[in-house]
């Protein structure tokens, strides 16, 4: 009896030791966390968190764009100030007197759609961009419609007389609020691949606003107004957008 004992002990603790690990690899296949699969991940560009923010949305650009329409502004009901229009116009005017000779250069006429062109071109060449392109096609298109509108009705609105007394529609600049508008929108878009892609346009931006008082198109408060505009109405164009993307495309 001891030896028959003996012979079964070994086998029945081999079955019980196969019955526990069988157990345990099936407990762990079923606590094991399914596999991440490729095919339902999507690269994502931009993470929501670090977006651009609108100029209203952050306390200093709101203010400092602000400011900036008022001080453009500001020549029309504050004396020192339109003093200060007319010195800015004057010193400028004598420095392209006896550098160029009065010469004109009309290259602001072009110099206004580059940033808003560089907008779709730079998606077209395979830029990363924060919007997909027919969202981009939107944006720009609002930005241009809102900022065309509003500088018009503002200049019927105000009927300033421009410097070289050509016509009454001086205030704002829209040579400037275009530029600007679209520089802005590049600062949106693309900001998250390069910071130079912005810079470079609010550099052309800027020097399209100095062209229209060096041609003497517009004094140095209408520049500072559009720009100001142009900024507003290209915040307000993503806004627009991004609301309607969310409340009629369903995105």
């Amino acid at each position: 009896m001891l030896v028959v004992w003996c012979l079964m002990m070994p086998r029945t603790w081999a079955q019980a030791w196969s019955a526990n690990c069988a157990q345990g690899v099936q407990s762990l296949m079923v606590k094991q966390e399914p596999a991440l699969s490729l095919q339902n991940t999507e690269l994502v560009l931009f993470n929501k968190a670090s977006e651009p923010l609108l100029i209203w949305q952050k306390p200093a650009p709101a203010v400092g764009t602000g400011l900036t329409i008022l001080a453009g502004a500001s020549p029309m009901f504050f004396e020192p100030a339109r003093r200060q229009n007319v010195l800015i116009r004057e010193r400028v005017q004598m420095w392209r007197r006896n550098e160029f000779d009065y010469k004109a250069f009309h290259f602001d006429n072009f110099t206004q759609f580059v940033p808003v062109s560089a907008v779709m071109l730079l998606n077209l060449a395979g830029v990363p961009s924060r919007d997909e392109r027919w969202s981009l096609f939107r944006r720009a298109a609002t930005s241009m419609l809102l900022v065309v509108g509003v500088t018009q009705s503002m200049k019927f609105a105000v009927d300033e007389l421009r410097p070289d007394r050509s016509s009454l529609t001086s205030f704002p600049s829209g040579h400037t609020a275009f530029a600007f508008s679209g520089a802005e929108m590049l600062r949106l878009e693309y900001s998250e691949t390069s910071v130079w892609i912005p810079v470079a346009g609010y550099a052309v931006a800027a020097l399209t606003g100095f062209m229209r008082i060096y041609n003497d198109r517009h004094w140095a408060g209408d520049v500072l107004a559009g720009a100001g505009v142009g900024l507003l109405t290209a915040d307000l164009s993503f806004w627009l957008n991004d609301w309607m993307d969310k409340k009629i495309w369903k995105r």
